[in-house]
Parts: C-alpha cells; structure tokens; sequence
C-alpha cells in the first residue's frame, strides 16, 4: 500500500515542475501597464490614466491613513479598478499586481467606500442648466418635461450573511439585490439606491428611496412644477411621476400613443443598467456576503459609471439586464390621473 502511494505521488512529479515552470505575471504595473495605448488602458480599467491620477489625489490620504498599507497606492487603485471591470477570479488578480488574495479583498473593500465617501458628488439630482439639458433630451426622445427615467434591476449576488437570507432570492430564484437606479437623459445617474432584497418588487424600493421619500413629503423640492420622472408600470402614478396607461384592451388611439412615446424615452433608464454591467463586469455576479459591501460596491461602480461618461467615451450596451419586479398594484392619485392625462391630449 506504501508503495502504491509513492508512485501515486511521483505521477505528479512532472505536473508539479511544470506548474512551477509556468511564469506568474511579474511587475504587471511596472512593465506592462506603461505599454498600454490610451485607449487600451481605458479598455482595461475603464477611467483614463488622467482620471485615474484624479482619483489617486482625491482618495490618497485617507486611504493611507485607514489601511496602513505597504502596497503602493496606485497598484492598489488598478487593482481595485481591474477586479471591479473584469470577471476574472480574485486569485487571478492577486497573481497579477503580486498580492495576495486577501489584500485584493480587503483594498476592494477600502477602495469602494472612499469612492462612495470622497467622489460621490459625480451622482447629482440634475438642476439649472443640467436639468434644462437633460429636459431636451427627453424631449428630443419624444417625452417633453422630463428630468430623469427610474427603474430597478437585479444584481446577482451569493447567499448573503444575514437574518433572512431567504429575501434575496428573486423569482427568477437566484440571490440579488435591487439596484433602483434614475438617470437623465445622457445615461447619466442622478441617484442611486442599492441593497433591498431581490424579492422585493420595484415600488416598494422606490417607496423606500431617497427621491421616493421627498416626492412624499416635499415633491416641490425636487421635481419642479410642470416637471416629471418617467418609469415603467411598476411604480406607481403621481403628479411628479409619469407611468403607462394599464394596457386592459381598451386603450384610445392618444393613450396608445402616450404609452409608446413614453416607452421610447424611459428606455434610456435601461441602456444606463445595460453600460453600468458593460463596463463593470463584476455586477454580472458580486461574490460578497455583506449587504453593506455589496451596496457600496455597487454604488462605487455606478459613481465610476458616471466618470467614465465625462470622457465623452461610446460604448457597447450590453441589453441583457435582470429587471427588478413590476408586479405591484398601486391605488389611484387623481391629481397624477388628470396630469397624465393633459399630457395625452398633448399627443
């Protein structure tokens, strides 16, 4: 029987001296990244080199000051962006900036709550000539007097560590969390909420928002007069929130068209979802157990998302977006019924 085991081991002798032969990714941020075009290392790390050095000045101290890290700053800061854009394991990552695997995780973690912490002012609800600019593109799309779309998407996630981990499986029965995302016309987010349970449909995270609490207590002050949001039939109809007519057949000619110039003009709510999972791969499946982490990495990326579109950069949508439930019944607001349909007759 020992020797059986002997020769069993020495089988894999030459596998072995193989493996060990296999050459790692040595100074990959030293040697390799400074080869990188312009545009190649855009395609790796999404921001631009300049972008990048803006977040290393912006995040720098504090990020030193918290993780008393003997990484270098910019390694560390590629890394993150790298593990963020790409699916690539974290042990792949270690390998490639020479860390370990642990530290990857741990900088991810640091690196997404400055994100959220030092750059979230590129998330900003549009005013002024933002929402003046954002109002024309809606009205170029079709749909006057709008200042942003809202929807809900899933981002899928392990079995998370909590209380009721059995909330977040979707009836599409996978893990997720709502990401309610409202965005203007450029695919621009202009705020964000992430990290209700998958199980939840999309009204309920809406109600729960920020935007949805003030639309409740102080519409005024977010959505000036004559101004809408646009969604879809799972949120409900306000006098600040535009929704389709209920599709029960007997829909006149002007509500059918409402419908269609409505869809048109809120489909850029899921092209931003669609650019968001495009450029930040890890959205595809975020392999953390803490809501907290999940919701602020998720945030990070959609911070990271509005950066990049500074640049002025076209992208590949990628169309296929787990959409958050619309199945919510929702109890009729006259002032929204009559709004909605002043703008039909507009049509």
């Amino acid at each position: 029987m020992l020797n059986r085991s002997n020769d069993l081991w020495s089988s894999f002798a030459p596998v072995s001296a193989f493996l060990r032969s296999v050459p790692k990714v040595q100074q990959f941020v030293e040697e390799v990244v400074p080869q990188y075009s312009p545009s190649d290392f855009k395609s790796h790390f999404r921001l631009s080199r300049g972008h990048v050095e803006d977040v290393m000045t912006t995040i720098g101290p504090f990020y030193w000051n918290r993780q008393h890290s003997k990484v270098p700053l910019q390694n560390s800061v590629l890394a993150c962006l790298w593990t963020l854009s790409n699916q690539e394991s974290y042990r792949g990552v270690a390998d490639r900036f020479n860390i370990t695997k642990s530290t990857v995780c741990l900088h991810l973690h640091e690196f997404c709550s400055l994100v959220t912490t030092y750059l979230s002012h590129h998330i900003s609800w549009p005013t002024g000539q933002a929402l003046h600019n954002s109002e024309l593109g809606f009205r170029a799309a079709g749909f006057p007097n709008t200042v942003c779309a809202v929807d809900g998407c899933h981002i899928p996630i392990v079995k998370p560590h909590c209380e009721n981990p059995v909330a977040y499986i979707n009836r599409k029965q996978f893990y997720s969390v709502v990401l309610t995302g409202f965005c203007d016309s450029k695919r621009r987010f202009c705020h964000v909420n992430v990290g209700h349970p998958g199980s939840w449909h999309d009204a309920r995270a809406f109600r729960l928002s920020a935007v949805g609490r003030l639309l409740d207590e102080d519409p005024q002050s977010l959505v000036p007069e004559g101004i809408h949001i646009i969604g879809d039939s799972a949120y409900p109809l306000l006098p600040q929130l535009m929704r389709p007519y209920r599709d029960n057949g007997h829909l006149t000619a002007r509500q059918r068209r409402f419908n269609q110039k409505l869809n048109v003009a809120r489909v850029v709510i899921e092209h931003t979802f669609g650019l968001l999972k495009t450029k930040f791969r890890r959205l595809k499946c975020l392999y953390m157990k803490n809501i907290a982490n999940i919701s602020t990495a998720v945030t990070a990326c959609c911070i990271l998302h509005n950066m990049c579109l500074e640049e002025g950069e076209a992208i590949e949508v990628d169309e296929q977006v787990e959409a958050a439930d619309n199945r919510a019944p929702h109890p009729q607001n006259q002032d929204a019924v009559l709004h909605r349909n002043q703008i039909c007759d507009l049509f």
